[in-house]
């Protein structure tokens, strides 16, 4: 068991908040889902959360508990931000994860233009064709290998398909580990890194940085975060087009307001207006 209060922690809401895609919620409450080659069932009672399947140093690290007191810095915000803290009044306890890089990456090359539910959809698919288990541990970079685009599209990834089956040639030709090494690595790197495979522009790149590579400074810069950056921090911007020019300057406004862990904080924005 780990102790944490529904502040610092809102498992359902964190798990369900648009950074992973294959977890379940079953009839007893237990949120099930695979990270990395482990599967994993939490659930949440009050100040306490089950675990089963695997040690809890592992559930410590993957919802990054040791990394940030969510509840201290959210107060900071609030204090300093009414749009944040009418965000966090709504829903607290919001974390970012540390997700298996490989899922992450291949998570968001099937995110673009598509809702969480069909996402969700697509991601099963392709652990389906490549491991026969859409909601198993990810598949192996070699079982990703054997996927055909024609299937894919078969069924559903569409344009996705291509750049799932060009993705994963592109990463098998990387040493072992390649992803991972990328953890905390300068923004900058990460980004320079991962947009150069196909499919991959900014604000993937930054998702899959964010999510799982401990860039807590990343700000993916979709419709809702460029909307809010326009109206509230940048209003410079207000009537500008997501250039890559002006994506830098909507994120550099996100760091300057809430600093280091400027993507924690659009990450409770962005639940308020794409998730909940």
């Amino acid at each position: 068991m780990i102790s944490a209060n529904l502040q610092e922690l809102d498992l359902l809401a964190t798990l369900f908040s648009g950074q992973m895609f294959r977890w379940q919620l079953d009839e007893e409450g237990w949120c099930v889902g695979a990270v990395g080659e482990h599967t994993l069932r939490l659930r949440q009672q009050e100040s306490i959360v089950e675990l089963a399947g695997v040690d809890e140093f592992f559930v410590r690290s993957f919802l990054r508990l040791d990394d940030l007191s969510l509840t201290e810095q959210a107060r900071r915000w609030c204090a300093l931000d009414p749009l944040f803290a009418e965000a966090w009044k709504r829903q607290p306890g919001l974390r970012l994860l540390r997700q298996d890089p490989n899922e992450c990456f291949f998570s968001f090359l099937c995110a673009s233009v598509a809702p969480i539910a069909r996402i969700s959809q697509m991601l099963q698919a392709v652990c389906e064709e490549a491991a026969g288990d859409p909601f198993g541990p990810f598949p192996t970079l070699e079982q990703l290998l054997v996927l055909r685009e024609s299937r894919l599209r078969e069924r559903g990834l569409g344009f996705r398909a291509e750049r799932v089956v060009a993705s994963a040639r592109k990463l098998a030709e990387k040493p072992d580990g390649w992803l991972e090494s990328l953890r905390g690595k300068p923004l900058v790197e990460i980004e320079g890194e991962l947009t150069q495979f196909p499919g991959i522009g900014r604000k993937i790149a930054d998702c899959i940085a964010l999510f799982s590579l401990d860039a807590d400074s990343a700000v993916p810069m979709d419709t809702h975060i460029w909307r809010i950056a326009k109206t509230h921090y940048a209003p410079e911007l207000r009537d500008a087009s997501l250039t890559p020019a002006n994506y830098e300057r909507a994120s550099a406004a996100f760091q300057r307001q809430f600093g280091p862990y400027a993507g924690w904080a659009q990450q409770t924005l962005f639940y308020q207006q794409a998730v909940k």
